[in-house]
């Protein structure tokens, strides 16, 4: 199946860093992330960065939907 939506991205510019601050930070350690149960959910985010009316219950709902049903 073909994807409705692409997005191009052209890099003007790209900054490495060091390998050793990207294993330093504990990003692939597991035991070093945070609960999620503490963590927004993406329809919380959505609601609070757009100051939609909303209830974020609700756009969890739609989103949920809408994975399941428009993975590509």
């Amino acid at each position: 199946m073909r994807p409705r939506l692409a997005l191009l991205v052209e890099v003007e510019e790209l900054y490495l860093h060091c390998g050793r601050a990207l294993l330093r930070s504990g990003l692939w350690r597991p035991e070093t992330w945070p609960d999620r149960s503490t963590l927004p959910t993406l329809g919380q985010i959505v609601k609070d960065r757009l100051n939609l009316t909303t209830t974020a219950e609700e756009l969890d709902r739609h989103l949920a939907i809408d994975a399941a049903t428009n993975r590509y």
